[in-house]
């Protein structure tokens, strides 16, 4: 920023205070507008072509482990190694380069869009020696973050990082360097997990650019590649969801087989989901109640003993809510099992009809030989009894796994035994008393059964605990040839015994309102983890209510913590250990949008894709034994609708059209491009087609049907079905026949992606996201104007630009925007990551400091203000991350042709100028826009300009 502009923005912003309290902060569009319209250039300040040693020379490089190459379209290039030893960091490029001794200098990278995956690492920008930006999730990123999927295949692609202003002011050349990094697991909880080796060459770079306008325009001799032939992919085909489909039945099959418990939530909402589905053995077999229950059980056990269970589920913020929707969804099989006591329990026998495999009871052979088995085919009651069979002599049978404790006074002891051709006194019931040290002390209590082959008889026993007796042993014998099968066994206490069994009824009822309570005051903020959230509280509570719990809140409380995550009602927050919500965004805080777009720091990408979340609400409160909720409905209709505009057409990693996530603006997405998604992506918790086949609303039954068209849902498909087996993979991928079997069977409206080639053009802009989306023939426009904000006003944007003929830029540009400043301002740290961490992990401020020598950031100390949050929401310490203090009430960002002018404020008005920009057209109403026009934008609208 210019000295003169500097104070008379000074002099402006106090009077704005003064007069009304809202502040003009002068970006890099503000200051070329009033200060430099002479100067600014068209094309780039300076370039340099790696591999090509003149212009090397020029600059002054110095390549440190690396090698020149011939790379995409024949052109020059350089790559970098890693370093001999093993190591994070690896070759570098340091160069000199003109700058802007006034206002912006943007530096842009050109790289080949073939290339992909993370093994390539990463490349970080350096100028004057400090890092410029943050590894994960920062303002400014890297220069190159690969995924798995190329980016922009056959073609070249630039991205564009601001330089600090106050870095190139009254320069006229700035060093830069290009260091390449290995790779980053963005979550790890160590630094040695965090920082990955360098393990070979960097992606190719071609070219590195500074220029001073916020839109890099290469010059026409600079080969940028076109967009190949679109052609449909053939293959996979509907093979996939056959082979899917027999991987999920043989695995319903083997957990209806199950004769132990299971203590993977995961696994037992598969088996309670197989149990409605025909095509499983799992289908209505009486055994899955059994099994079902049995878990559980084992799961309250686990609770009692592991305070951190609630927290550390197989979905941590959903706690033991799972639990809740497999009780609901064999709700009527499992009521007649709640009143007995769980297995475990004190003072009873586990197992006592062999309903839950053999759990509770071991096989003993005391002489001779025989077989112990358990048997589905006879059985007295339930599905199953345990058999003893001894070809002529010994003694073989069945003892409980532990000794079960008892007290002092008389118990009765059962047992129900079936005979085939056994001797007189050989099948029989056996007590054994034990003391405290594990001593016998009294034995050779045996109850007969008749000799020979008879039907079931009761066999029972009425014994005296001997006084020093603590324990006791049940075993069921046979002796000598014959068979034998045993059922029912019982133990009953006198009245007053101080080993009461647990009931079923009681004990889940304990987990669930344990796990209730503890989330109910620990609910996350991000939209994604706001949802689990409230999805465990309301499973947890409905199941409360079934179980006859004094303690449920009811459907309406208890559906009003979702309503709260998917913004159908304001989000309120965790709760006070009373009850009280502790609104810590104030009481009018949407967790999505009215637009329908999950409201974070701005637009989330991938994480934004909520679809998966979305399926588990519709089954949680309408499916799943729920009741009809048309505003439910229509709100999740509402919310995939609206994430349809930003599914963009691409091509995927084998060349083949598709259409992506867009994640370039998504402020929680760390690597680009996005993944392929129609009506919903490949994730770990959802699969394309799933919602849709859920809703079954036309359009959304359209967009499923365009993957099919595409042949990508297979292919997506058999990634998903490629991903390591295990419970979440198995029981994501379910449903994926029966949901093919709807898509494919349902017409739907016809409709595609609004930015399918070919559509109509349009404008989507949501004020509350800061967030605009468009498409001008086959032009497509992303930006997000509140972007990474999470301390202060940044004025940075985020730009995605995708041209007819294929080229894509990126870039993160500075902007102009006004606020409301609430007085305060924070300093960037001198951090070159920022710290994530789950559970009660400490991790340093900003993150685990890279390897090697210290790393300076190049934006420290740049001052943030902070904007005014709502009236009624708790002051937030300055540079703690928030929602509101950052976000301005008024964007104007000028990129290539289009000028965004966005007033996110609600009841004030905000004018601009198109002074700079030229004449344009607004592509919101169609009228002709003149190039020195003042423009009046309303509260909660946006005007988008292109230039004629």
């Amino acid at each position: 920023m210019s000295e003169n502009l500097q104070r008379r923005s000074l002099l402006k912003l106090a009077a704005g205070t003064l007069a009304t309290g809202w502040l003009w902060q002068a970006g890099s569009a503000q200051a070329q507008a009033v200060d430099a319209v002479e100067t600014d250039t068209l094309g780039p300040l300076d370039t340099v072509v790696f591999g090509d040693m003149a212009s090397e020379s020029t600059h002054r490089m110095n390549a440190t482990l690396s090698d020149v190459v011939t790379g995409g379209l024949d052109q020059a290039a350089r790559v970098l190694n890693p370093p001999e030893e093993p190591g994070f960091w690896g070759g570098r490029l340091a160069v000199t380069m003109a700058c802007r001794s006034k206002g912006p200098t943007y530096v842009t990278i050109k790289l080949w869009g073939s290339e992909h995956g993370e093994e390539l690492g990463r490349l970080q920008l350096f100028a004057e020696g400090k890092q410029v930006g943050h590894y994960h999730l920062g303002a400014v990123d890297p220069l190159d973050i690969p995924a798995a999927d190329p980016r922009t295949p056959e073609r070249f692609y630039f991205h564009t990082l601001p330089l600090p202003v106050e870095l190139t002011a009254g320069r006229s050349s700035v060093d830069l360097e290009i260091r390449a990094m290995g790779r980053i697991a963005g979550y790890a909880q160590s630094a040695d997990d965090y920082y990955k080796d360098m393990t070979g060459p960097s992606r190719t770079v071609y070219r590195l650019y500074t220029h001073d306008m916020p839109y890099f325009e290469p010059v026409a001799d600079d080969i940028t590649g076109t967009l190949p032939t679109l052609k449909p992919r053939t293959s996979p085909g509907s093979e996939v969801i056959d082979k899917i489909n027999a991987r999920v039945v043989a695995q319903a099959g083997a957990e209806a087989r199950r004769t132990t418990p299971q203590l993977d939530l995961m696994y037992l909402e598969f088996l309670a989901r197989a149990y409605a589905m025909p095509s499983t053995d799992a289908y209505r077999n009486p055994a899955v109640p059994a099994q079902i229950a049995s878990s559980l059980d084992a799961i309250y056990w686990n609770h009692l003993t592991n305070g951190k269970l609630i927290t550390d589920s197989s979905q941590q913020w959903m706690g033991l809510g799972r639990a809740g929707l497999v009780m609901l969804a064999l709700a009527d099989d499992l009521a007649p099992l709640l009143d007995e006591p769980v297995i475990g329990s004190p003072g009873t026998n586990s197992n006592p009809g062999f309903e839950y495999g053999t759990a509770g009871w071991r096989t003993v052979t005391w002489s001779g030989s025989g077989t112990a088995s358990r048997d589905t085919g006879v059985h007295r009651s339930g599905t199953a009894s345990v058999t003893v069979s001894i070809p002529s002599s010994g003694t073989v049978g069945w003892a409980t796994s532990t000794r079960i404790p008892v007290g002092q006074g008389t118990y009765s002891y059962g047992t129900w035994i079936r005979t085939a051709g056994v001797g007189s006194n050989k099948a029989y019931l056996d007590v054994l008393f034990f003391d405290a040290a594990g001593k016998l002390v009294g034995g050779d209590n045996k109850f007969y059964a008749s000799a020979g082959t008879h039907d079931w008889e009761h066999v029972t026993a009425s014994l005296a605990t001997p006084a020093t007796a603590t324990l006791i042993e049940i075993h069921l014998r046979l002796q000598d040839a014959g068979t034998a099968w045993f059922d029912d066994v019982t133990l009953t206490p006198p009245a007053g015994s101080a080993y009461s069994p647990v009931v079923r009824r009681d004990a889940w009822s304990t987990m669930l309102r344990a796990t209730r309570e503890y989330w109910r005051q620990h609910i996350p903020q991000y939209t994604n983890q706001a949802i689990i959230c409230a999805l465990g509280l309301y499973l947890a509570d409905r199941c409360l209510s079934w179980l006859g719990s004094a303690d449920a809140w009811g459907e309406e409380k208890a559906r009003n913590y979702v309503y709260q995550s998917i913004g159908l009602v304001p989000w309120l927050g965790p709760e006070e250990k009373d009850g009280r919500p502790t609104k810590p965004l104030g009481s009018s805080y949407y967790q999505v949008t009215k637009k329908g777009i999950s409201r974070e720091l701005g637009y989330a990408g991938n994480y934004g894709e909520l679809q998966d979340w979305l399926s588990l609400v519709y089954d949680a409160v309408i499916g799943i034994g729920g009741v009809p909720d048309d505003a439910l409905r229509d709100h999740l209709i509402k919310m995939v609708k609206a994430r349809a505009v930003f599914h963009h057409p691409a091509l995927d990693a084998d060349g083949y059209q598709t259409m992506r996530i867009e994640a370039i603006v998504g402020w929680r997405d760390a690597e680009y491009p996005g993944k392929t998604a129609y009506d919903e992506g490949n994730k770990w918790d959802g699969h394309p087609m799933r919602l849709a086949a859920l809703l079954k609303d036309p359009d959304l039954t359209a967009y499923a049907r365009q993957s099919i068209a595409d042949h990508q849902v297979f292919q997506m498909l058999e990634e998903s079905s490629e991903l390591d087996v295990s419970s979440r993979t198995n029981l994501n991928l379910l449903s994926t026949a029966g949901d093919y079997a709807y898509i494919n069977g349902a017409a739907g409206s016809g409709k595609v992606l609004p930015m399918t080639p070919g559509q109509p053009d349009f404008v989507f802009t949501d004020e509350e996201n800061g967030l605009v989306a468009l498409k001008h023939g086959d032009e497509i426009l992303y930006a997000s104007l509140y972007w990474r904000a999470r301390w202060g006003i940044n004025r940075l944007a985020r730009i995605h630009h995708i041209t007819p003929d294929g080229i894509e830029r990126s870039a993160t540009v500075w902007q102009d925007v006004r606020y409301v400043a609430d007085g305060r301002t924070f300093a960037e740290p001198d951090w070159v990551n920022f710290e994530f961490a789950v559970g009660d992990l400490v991790i340093p401020d900003g993150g685990f400091p890279p390897p090697g020598d210290t790393v300076h950031q190049a934006f420290a100390g740049q001052v943030l203000p902070l904007a005014k949050a709502p009236s009624d929401m708790p002051e937030v310490p300055a540079g703690k991350e928030s929602p509101f203090a950052g976000r301005a009430s008024f964007y104007r960002c000028e990129y290539g042709p289009y000028l965004i002018a966005m007033n996110t404020s609600a009841d004030r008005a905000h004018t601009f100028s198109t002074r700079s920009f030229g004449a344009s057209r607004d592509l919101l109403t169609g009228a002709k826009v003149g190039g020195n026009a003042e423009l009046c934008v309303k509260p909660g609208t946006t005007v988008v300009l292109r230039k004629r």
